[in-house]
């Protein structure tokens, strides 16, 4: 049974097991394993439930990158008053929460607003008064109060708004909210407090900055429970042996076992929860074998030298190709173009480093700015070259298949390029990417100025 949660739908004249309405039946639901009922209050009013399966919530473009896995675990069985095991931060960042829709998620997210914050709770459907007991702070009303707009968290009736991909989580389906809430109870069957160790796996399709900042991040969020974490034996679309030449990535301890360790299928399932948009771990030199970091700061100052630099990361190809939108919609150069100029002029730079993997970006910013363009030597594609492929990940593998080498050349190619970003004076991004956080903690702070576009956010 793959299902997220049971929404209220109007009564329907179908055959339905029938349930007497009590604070618990959605768990009473949960437990007798149908996907529809009929429920029956005290005074004799009725309503239906229904589960609500992931891929009819879910995007196509985001369930075929998943390819199958589930953005969202399903929870059968949850627990709203073992706050051991609860994540309330998103709650505790507003004073008052709106309910735009009425449904099992919902009602357990109102339920912990009321009990463990100090938050104003407002429904507008008028059932919700059947799942709580009288609370000076539960409010329905016909509409929603004039309250700032950042001190209010709206769960949203809208289909699939995530936070994440939005760049906010004041406003996110009852789902994304559910899920930032309760997810330490999805990771495992196993009494939490008998966890060391948890295993990370890292899709085919991240590159190498993305992996590290995966992995950076990962091992900050488990720490806060004291755990430790290791990369998941042959997960990346990379040798294992060779992440490690140029990286610090644990492999598997010999005492990682089924009854200590927690087996992640997908670490997205992490990183669309509120608590890992907080999470900023630092990519520090530590994160580098000493042997990669000295012949790369030697290139640093090969290339850089004594200019003053301004640094470019503009990413295309697989990025057009699949269409990714919201704060992962890259800026053209074109729409770069004016704020480049502007630094140029107002901060004197004498050379562009630019990295990107796209050769029609390439080109046009050698056309625009000439022989101050400097980038590393490495295989560059067109979005013309996809042809079935979606992402670079899948192109790369195609040319890769009979000689690894190629993509270890790629690999640390890419990395040299993110690096010499981070030596720059100053640093523009066409979007947000991973390798704008490899390349912002590198730097810790230092530069100038930066700037990332968000072509794909409104307002």
């Amino acid at each position: 049974m793959n299902f997220i949660m049971f929404n209220i739908v109007p009564k329907a004249d179908c055959a339905a097991k029938v349930l007497n309405h009590s604070a618990n039946v959605f768990h009473e639901a949960l437990r007798l394993k149908e996907s529809y009922y009929h429920v029956v209050t005290e005074d004799g009013g009725e309503y239906d439930i229904a589960y609500v399966k992931n891929n009819d919530l879910v995007p196509e473009n985001y369930r075929n990158a998943k390819k199958g896995i589930d953005i969202y675990p399903s929870y059968f069985h949850y627990d709203e008053n073992d706050v051991t095991t609860l994540d309330l931060s998103l709650l505790k960042e507003f004073r008052a929460t709106f309910f735009f829709d009425l449904n099992e998620y919902s009602v357990a997210i109102a339920r912990l607003a009321l009990k463990y914050t100090d938050n104003e709770v407002y429904f507008i459907n008028p059932m919700a008064q059947l799942f709580f007991a009288e609370n000076e702070r539960l409010h329905i009303v016909e509409k929603f109060p004039m309250i700032d707009e950042s001190e209010v968290l709206q769960i949203t009736d809208e289909k699939f708004t995530t936070g994440y991909f939005e760049g906010t989580f004041r406003k996110i389906s009852s789902v994304p909210a559910f899920h930032s809430l309760f997810f330490w109870q999805s990771l495992t069957n196993l009494n939490l407090a008998d966890i060391i160790y948890v295993e990370v796996p890292i899709a085919k399709n991240v590159g190498v900055g993305g992996i590290l900042s995966y992995y950076a991040n990962a091992e900050e969020f488990f720490s806060t429970k004291g755990w430790q974490i290791y990369l998941k034996e042959n997960s990346t679309r990379y040798d294992d042996e060779m992440l490690r030449r140029y990286f610090r990535i644990n492999k598997k301890p010999k005492e990682a076992t089924p009854k200590n360790t927690i087996f992640l299928e997908d670490i997205t399932t992490l990183v669309m929860t509120y608590f890992y948009s907080k999470i900023q771990a630092e990519i520090d030199e530590n994160a580098l074998s000493d042997k990669f970091r000295a012949e790369m700061d030697e290139y640093a100052e090969v290339v850089l030298g004594n200019h003053n630099t301004l640094g470019i990361l503009i990413r295309g190809t697989d990025y057009i190709v699949s269409k990714m939108g919201g704060v992962r919609q890259q800026a053209t150069v074109s729409d770069m173009l004016p704020k480049i100029r502007e630094w140029l002029d107002a901060d004197g730079y004498d050379l562009i480093f630019l990295a990107t993997e796209d050769q029609d970006i390439l080109e046009r910013m050698r056309k625009e700015f000439g022989s101050m363009i400097r980038v590393i030597s490495q295989v560059r594609h067109s979005v013309k070259d996809f042809g079935n492929a979606r992402l670079l990940s899948e192109l790369e593998k195609k040319e890769s298949e009979n000689d690894a080498g190629i993509l270890e050349d790629t690999t640390v190619n890419y990395f040299y390029a993110l690096y010499l970003l981070s030596k720059c004076q100053s640093f523009m991004v066409s979007g947000k990417c991973h390798g704008e956080s490899v390349v912002k903690s590198f730097n810790h702070g230092k530069f100038k100025r930066f700037y990332r576009f968000q072509v794909g956010v409104k307002g």
